[in-house]
């Protein structure tokens, strides 16, 4: 490699890139992953762009389409991290914590324990991500002030009382030990004696010599303070938990997909926490190919049901004829309709209407 080509190679690592995406997360990608295309597809819905997606489905994109489509990808990166981001921060062991500071949401808990209902919420977080940014965001945002406030004015106050232990000669476990002394008396006791391997016989002799005025044991106070700063950090800690236990129990119990999933895992069946609906690919696949051969043996078998060519060659007739065909596209749509047997969604929608307008479209073949 030359000079000029390491000079650029630098420069470009220097700089933050969005090209390429992620894996999986190109449009084209997007498309063949039924959840991923399903989101992909709430975008679109939530913005009424059914004729983009109508034309990405037929492949006859327009010009201004490729800007379009970036911008559905971009949203769609950032929501899939920010739903990921917060599934992350739910585990197990937050989740527990979470209960122990909130009686309501422990009864959950206490009923189809933690995994499974840390499942049933992962489930649902990323399709109300999509859908309903609001109620996301009333769950993500208390769980993301407490993760902010782990790594940020918690960590500082454990740190700053770990420093003060090493700097006068006290093990962790040995301060731990003597705050769980629950008589106060003996606790005064116990710190004290700690707070001896730094202040030592000078010290004392000093202030007792100067009646209090000088060489104090701020050995003492430090850990005395350091106390006070321990249960204030898990007083707040524990506001945080009791905060998310309330967005969780409300979700839990007050929205109807939640509660059938959390039911399910009650009897420990798989059951999802939002109605199965179609990716891109599945509605594709079920809309099968017009076939003209057939459509063109069930209006024969029509007309002669409906003794059409009874009426040929006469006028009188005219509107009749019309309504027969009216009556044919009709039934064949309907019966298009019972085919469809997966699930819903935009895609399948999309698809739906294409296939019943390529119906509609050859009521003008009829004779």
């Amino acid at each position: 490699m030359g000079i000029l080509d390491q000079f650029r190679k630098n420069k470009e690592e220097g700089r933050e890139h969005t090209t390429p995406p992620p894996p999986g997360h190109t449009v084209a990608e997007i498309l063949q992953d039924k959840n991923n295309s399903h989101f992909f597809g709430s975008l679109l819905e939530r913005d009424g762009q059914g004729e983009l997606a109508t034309r990405v489905a037929t492949g006859k994109l327009e010009q201004d389409d490729i800007d379009l489509l970036a911008e559905y990808r971009t949203e769609f990166s950032e929501k899939i991290a920010q739903s990921e981001k917060i599934e992350r921060l739910l585990t197990e062991e937050n989740v527990i914590e979470i209960a122990r500071n909130h009686p309501d949401f422990a009864k959950i808990i206490d009923i189809v324990g933690p995994q499974k209902a840390i499942k049933v919420i992962r489930g649902q977080l990323r399709e109300i991500c999509f859908n309903n940014e609001g109620r996301f965001n009333a769950i993500a945002e208390p769980i993301e002030a407490l993760d902010s406030f782990k790594n940020g004015e918690y960590k500082k106050t454990n740190n700053k009382v770990e420093k003060f232990c090493k700097d006068n000669l006290i093990t962790q476990q040995e301060y731990l030990d003597a705050l769980a002394i629950e008589d106060p008396v003996e606790k005064e006791k116990a710190l004290k004696k700690l707070s001896s391997r730094t202040y030592g016989g000078f010290n004392k002799a000093v202030n007792i010599l100067s009646l209090g005025k000088w060489a104090k044991d701020t050995t003492l106070q430090g850990l005395k303070d350091s106390e006070t700063s321990l249960e204030d950090s898990v007083a707040e800690l524990d506001g945080y938990k009791s905060n998310i236990g309330n967005v969780l129990f409300l979700s839990l119990s007050r929205n109807g997909d939640m509660r059938n999933a959390l039911s399910g895992e009650l009897l420990s069946e798989s059951v999802p926490a939002t109605e199965s609906k179609n990716g891109f690919t599945d509605a594709k696949s079920e809309a099968v190919a017009f076939n003209d051969a057939e459509f063109s043996n069930a209006w024969a078998a029509f007309k002669v049901e409906m003794d059409y060519d009874s009426f040929a060659g006469d006028s009188h007739y005219d509107r009749e004829r019309e309504e027969v065909k009216d009556m044919f596209i009709h039934k064949q749509q309907d019966m298009y309709r019972k085919k469809r047997v997966g699930g819903g969604g935009f895609w399948a929608s999309i698809f739906a209407t294409l296939f019943e307008g390529k119906i509609n479209s050859k009521r003008n073949t009829l004779k």
